[in-house]
């Protein structure tokens, strides 16, 4: 038995992908049973699965490998500044204990 899990985006975020702009529409995950190993001490029956990222290219859709997606959005930049102004505070943190 197969499944598929999606779960759609708000709206698309502008991304990079190998140097390539695109717009990331959605995570796909993707699952497929396998039979248990007929060998002693094999694996069991399962499923197995992946992630993708489905990216909208010039010149088409594709399934992108998550680790590959570089966001370039307004949320992305937040995150950037909240994570800079954290280790701001945590600088000063660290001379007032000193």
């Amino acid at each position: 038995m197969a499944g598929i899990n999606i779960k759609f985006s708000p709206s698309p975020r502008l991304c990079e992908v190998g140097g390539e702009l695109g717009y990331f529409h959605l995570w796909e995950r993707w699952a497929s049973a396998i039979d248990a190993s007929p060998l002693h001490g094999g694996h069991p029956a399962g499923l197995i699965g992946q992630v993708y990222g489905v990216v909208e290219f010039k010149d088409g859709v594709r399934r992108v490998d998550p680790t590959k997606i570089k966001f370039c959005d307004e949320e992305s930049a937040n995150l950037h500044a909240l994570i800079k102004h954290s280790e701001a505070l945590k600088n000063e943190e660290d001379l007032e204990e000193k």
